[in-house]
């Protein structure tokens, strides 16, 4: 297989290259960036080339000999509330010129990777399918909803294999530091551990999420690519972990992880203020029967990406 990963040095395309290379090492992976410059040492023996989702010649470059995209490149949910416009441009109208260049570069395999925030305000719903109706309010949300029916509409009208995968929240360690994504709670939790010994919170801690570990996403790439070869179905997949947690909990088994591998409790776990409308938060079931119906099935192993993360973050000490 020629798999190009699109956004390849970011929080999901990178653990996923390498993943694909260890499990499947006779792949030729490439993956993308803005720039190949001072390039990480993970990114050795990868394709690397730089490509902008704006730049159709620069695409065009990126697809030459791929069979499969792994499409992950996008604005943020950040930058997507500061400057939602171009995260249209982005996210949106991004994911379609790149489809359009894998038409027409015969390209029949393309899995995008969309967001469990496309569910907006029915993510509050006890249960959540793939048949529960979208409702996205936040720019992130609402420009990965216009790109997942782009994608549907080369599915429907080239003849293309796509699968969407609505993602929850992923956590682990990225495959390097230099990847800004140290705002996402276990991210963000596991470098105060390590360089304050201590967790802050910046809310009630009340919030319930669904949690999948990181390698758990790659592998979900791996079992569409190389176990169904194109029996994607109506490619349209929640992708969570079956791990629904409160924030607080979150925090809870970071500490208790910390403790485990430093042999040394976490000072103090501080929440904010409990907000009115936190007052009656329920668990939520993301429900990934659809996707285990394909053979997939979750590996966990949230611990361990815990650890890979607070090893990683010990890199912080003495920078903040």
């Amino acid at each position: 297989m020629r798999v190009l990963i699109t956004g390849g040095r970011g929080f999901i395309g990178g653990r996923t290259a390498l993943y694909l290379r260890e499990q499947y090492p006779d792949s030729d992976i490439t993956i993308t960036s803005t720039t190949t410059e001072d390039l990480p040492a993970w990114c050795a023996g990868f394709n690397a080339i730089n490509m902008s989702l704006s730049d159709d010649q620069s695409i065009a470059r990126a697809l030459r000999g791929a069979d499969t995209i792994v499409h992950l490149a996008a604005i943020n949910e950040i930058d997507s509330m500061r400057d939602p416009v171009s995260a249209m441009r982005t996210n949106a109208e991004g994911t379609y010129r790149l489809l359009r260049a894998a038409a027409e570069h015969g390209i029949r395999n393309f899995i995008y990777f969309s967001t469990i925030h496309v569910y907006g305000e029915n993510l509050e719903r006890p249960v959540i399918t793939e048949e529960t109706p979208i409702r996205p309010y936040h720019p992130y949300a609402i420009t990965h909803a216009a790109a997942e029916g782009f994608v549907d509409e080369f599915r429907r009208y080239n003849s293309m294999n796509t699968a969407v995968f609505r993602l929850s929240n992923a956590c682990g360690a990225p495959a390097d530091r230099a990847v800004n994504r140290w705002s996402l709670v276990f991210n963000d939790l596991c470098r105060q551990a390590v360089t304050v010994g201590a967790l802050t919170l910046k809310s009630s801690g009340r919030q319930y999420r669904d949690f999948i570990a990181i390698r758990d996403a790659a592998r979900a790439v791996g079992h569409f690519i190389y176990e169904l070869r194109g029996r994607w179905g109506d490619g349209l997949y929640n992708l969570g972990g079956e791990c629904t947690m409160t924030i607080l909990e979150a925090a809870e088994r970071i500490a208790r992880v910390y403790k485990e591998t430093y042999g040394r409790p976490i000072s103090e776990i501080k929440v904010g203020e409990l907000a009115a409308s936190e007052a009656f938060l329920m668990p939520t079931n993301y429900s990934i029967e659809k996707i285990k119906k394909t053979g997939f099935q979750l590996e966990g192993g949230i611990d361990d990406e815990i650890r890979m993360c607070l090893s990683l973050c010990e890199g912080f000490r003495g920078a903040m």
